[in-house]
């Protein structure tokens, strides 16, 4: 069995998905390189053909570059992925803290938005019907 500590693996932030502007590919995702990714825009394009919305495309997008740079880093091609990939890339999302995202200066606090005081009567009476009271 191929054994391989996550937990020390460094995943540069390589590449990036790009909205192109045209509705018949809304997203697509590049490499380091600043070239398309392929079987990534396949992959995206027949989402579209089964009607999924752009806002899905992107965000399997973001999904399938954080996979892809994941494969990268362990030097294994999107093709030749298996099972060991899986396993240790689902086991690198749950046990390795990932450096924060660079936030817009003008972005809101993060929690201040949608936090457990901005609902009002709306969200008690939400929060009243989930819960069944």
């Amino acid at each position: 069995m191929q054994l391989r500590d996550v937990t020390a693996l460094t995943v540069p932030r390589v590449g990036r998905v790009e909205e192109t502007g045209d509705p018949s590919l809304p997203y697509r995702l590049l490499d380091g390189e600043g070239i398309e990714v392929a079987a990534v825009g396949e992959f995206l394009l027949d989402m579209l053909a089964d009607d999924d919305s752009p806002a899905s495309l992107r965000s399997y997008a973001y999904e399938l570059l954080a996979w892809i740079r994941f494969l990268w880093a362990v030097d294994v091609p999107w093709d030749r992925a298996g099972r060991v990939e899986d396993r240790d890339f689902a086991l690198w999302l749950k046990l390795v803290k990932k450096p924060p995202r660079p936030r817009r200066p003008d972005a809101p606090v993060p929690g201040s938005v949608f936090g457990p005081g901005t609902l009002g009567e709306a969200g008690s009476a939400a929060r009243c019907n989930v819960s069944r009271c």
